[in-house]
């Protein structure tokens, strides 16, 4: 929008005030849209973030307790599954792709290619474990499974498996570091387990 000249003080009141509104209905409309689609899901667990202006293929998505998916995320898959573990974390507009297309039939245009003719390496799920951060933009393919512990640095495309407790990063994603060395894990792995326990009583 181009401003020649400021406008009159009334009509910057005025849009101020219908921009207000504009916003509180946004708002409203968002958290409607959140109701309304939440139980879409195949399973969620509670304390569970999502954007209800995301894309997702919902039944065919579990995810767990304490999961924030972040902002204008993409998660599909038509036949394959998505699961997310618990105390997981999503940067804005993670895409997750479940399944994938057959393009190696002579003979067939892509579009004619139906879901019918995949084999069961076509449609492989994808499998993000307990206590992963996944970071803005990171894309995730058919057939991964993000390990325990482990961070997806942003950008990332993730094309194979990532082992636990594993930083991964750049297209192809490849392990960079490990995130803590393996006796911090295990003393991660006692504390939260000691934290769990207490939490319980």
């Amino acid at each position: 929008m181009r401003l020649d000249h400021t406008p009159p003080r009334l009509l910057r009141l005025l849009a101020g005030s219908a921009n207000a509104l504009l916003d509180k209905l946004g708002q409203i409309r968002r958290a409607t849209r959140g109701y309304a689609t939440a139980n879409r899901f195949k399973r969620h667990g509670s304390n569970f973030v999502f954007d209800p202006d995301g894309y997702y293929s919902y039944g065919s998505i579990s995810v767990g307790d304490h999961v924030n998916l972040g902002t204008s995320p993409t998660i599909l898959a038509t036949r394959a599954q998505v699961t997310i573990g618990n105390h997981v974390l999503f940067g804005p507009r993670v895409t997750i792709r479940g399944g994938n297309h057959r393009f190696d039939i002579l003979g067939r245009y892509i579009d004619e290619i139906t879901d019918d003719l995949k084999r069961p390496s076509d449609d492989l799920g994808v499998v993000i474990e307990d206590d992963v951060w996944v970071g803005g933009n990171a894309t995730i393919l058919h057939g991964v499974t993000i390990g325990r512990g482990s961070v997806v640095g942003a950008n990332a495309v993730v094309v194979k498996s990532v082992p636990p407790y594993s930083i991964v990063g750049g297209n192809p994603a490849r392990v960079i570091r490990a995130r803590f060395t393996p006796e911090q894990i295990v003393e991660h792995e006692e504390l939260l387990e000691r934290n769990r326990e207490h939490d319980i009583n």
